[in-house]
């Protein structure tokens, strides 16, 4: 049940988020921690004298567990490696329930009614692992990066125990005497798979410390024994399974990965605005060449933009309206295109490039009739070439 939890959020893992960019590329790392083994629930091939088969739990002590493994990164989040893994361990106690013989003790040791103390046997347990492991790393680019597994292979397991047998039914003969011994010394490879959880630290762009939790599991084991006497239970089999946790070094063999590009290069700056020949016109009040606030602001931007665009040739000419005589007008024209260029220069636009020139009442900008007051003739023109 627990490797289907483990494997189910793998898998759902897998379908709710995608791998990109990825830098690809073989690892190696190591782990070491400890493990604490479940007891193996074995059942024996011959039955006891009640007609049933010995049913024991062999309980291992915790220990230490190794592991080595080689892996190649697919993406960013998915990668599949191959595993070498050890637990070893003890026998804690062989025991069982509602047994005509309840278990195995200290081989070697006389229990009496005063002291029926049953001893653990001597012996141990160990297991390789082979298996090919596939994970999904959450979070890649962060720090600290969860990761979810499983793997599937083969697990090899080997018995080695003597134990006393802690009662001996039936008479006492020779045949059957009140002590006798059990051995078991055999070993077994059987299916193995695993789920596997932890979070992974990134401490450089190649190295990685993984802190690992595997729970394993698979089909059965089985083990000869063989007894000094009478009592034979023949092959036990059982299934290993264990729980372990770790802390290794990961170092990443792949290439760095290549330094983003540069960024491109700034565009261009754009081209300064171009400036075409333009027309400014300044009016005047009736009979007069006073330069008013209104005819001042048109001076500047003129002014302005003669200079921003580096003028050439500014021409100043000088009108009016048709309501005084002729010669009266050419003289008022004259003062009144003066009056503007005389402002121009004192707004910045260079004297040099200025002409000025005035034409009376003969070039009004509405025509009318002698004697008319009409305001959009009484004017100086300011032409600006580049």
């Amino acid at each position: 049940m627990k490797l289907k939890l483990l494997a189910g959020a793998a898998m759902a893992a897998a379908f709710a988020a995608s791998a990109a960019s990825a830098q690809t590329g073989w690892y190696g790392a190591v782990d070491l921690g400890y493990h604490w083994p479940e007891s193996l629930e074995a059942t024996s091939s011959n039955n006891a004298a009640n007609g049933s088969p010995y049913e024991w739990d062999f309980n291992q002590e915790k220990d230490w567990a190794g592991f080595a493994r080689v892996g190649y990164q697919l993406t960013d989040n998915w990668r599949v490696e191959l595993e070498v893994g050890y637990r070893g361990g003890d026998f804690d106690s062989v025991n069982g329930v509602n047994q005509a013989v309840i278990g195995l003790c200290t081989p070697g040791v006389v229990r009496t009614a005063a002291a029926p103390g049953c001893g653990a046997p001597d012996g141990d347990i160990s297991s390789w692992t082979f298996m090919g492991n596939i994970i999904y790393d959450f979070m890649p680019g962060s720090t600290i990066s969860p990761f979810l597994g499983a793997g599937i292979g083969a697990n090899h397991v080997s018995v080695d125990v003597v134990g006393q047998f802690s009662n001996v039914t039936g008479a006492i003969t020779a045949a059957n005497p009140a002590i006798q011994n059990l051995t078991i010394d055999d070993s077994d490879t059987a299916f193995a798979y695993q789920g596997i959880a932890g979070l992974a630290w990134r401490v450089t762009d190649k190295l990685r410390v993984d802190l690992t939790y595997r729970y394993l599991s698979g089909g059965d084991i089985d083990f000869v024994s063989t007894g000094s006497g009478a009592l034979q239970p023949g092959v036990f089999s059982g299934k290993y399974k264990d729980q372990s946790v770790t802390l290794g070094l990961r170092y990443i063999f792949a290439a760095d990965a290549p330094p983003p590009p540069p960024p491109p290069p700034p565009p261009p700056p754009p081209p300064p605005p171009a400036y075409e020949a333009r027309q400014f016109i300044v009016y005047f009040p009736f009979d007069q060449y006073v330069i008013t606030p209104e005819a001042q602001a048109v001076i500047n931007d003129a002014a302005n933009y003669a200079s921003a665009g580096n003028a050439t040739r500014v021409v100043v000419v000088g009108h009016t309206d048709t309501s005084g005589s002729p010669a009266y007008n050419v003289r008022l024209s004259e003062r009144r295109a003066k009056a503007v260029a005389d402002a121009l220069v004192s707004s910045g636009v260079n004297q040099t490039a200025l002409s000025v020139d005035w034409k009376g009442e003969t070039m009004p900008a509405v025509a009318t009739g002698d004697g008319v007051k009409e305001p959009l003739n009484r004017r100086s023109t300011i032409d600006i070439n580049f």
